[in-house]
């Protein structure tokens, strides 16, 4: 159960943190008002912020299920106003 629940941390801190900080640039980077590389440059300094905190969120909550489940519900989110906006990979 130990090993579910800190593999479920990892995996939401890493590679989700990852994912997270990127969707979220990319969003941020589509949605604001700006001239286009001002909102590149801000979306990828948001993007910076988020990996830290998603990190250190994934080992602070007590349920490494919970974090790995919030986590891929706030990428699901991100990557759909990224699509609703159009982006495309």
């Amino acid at each position: 159960m130990k090993r579910w629940d800190l593999t479920c941390r990892i995996l939401a801190a890493v590679p989700g943190g990852y994912a997270l900080s990127a969707f979220a640039g990319i969003c941020i980077a589509l949605w604001l008002p700006d001239l286009r590389v001002e909102r590149a440059m801000i979306g990828m300094l948001i993007g910076l912020l988020i990996w830290p905190v998603t990190f250190m969120m994934s080992f602070a909550i007590s349920d490494g299920r919970k974090v790995f489940g919030g986590t891929m519900v706030a990428l699901l989110a991100l990557i759909g106003l990224a699509v609703l906006k159009g982006w495309r990979p």
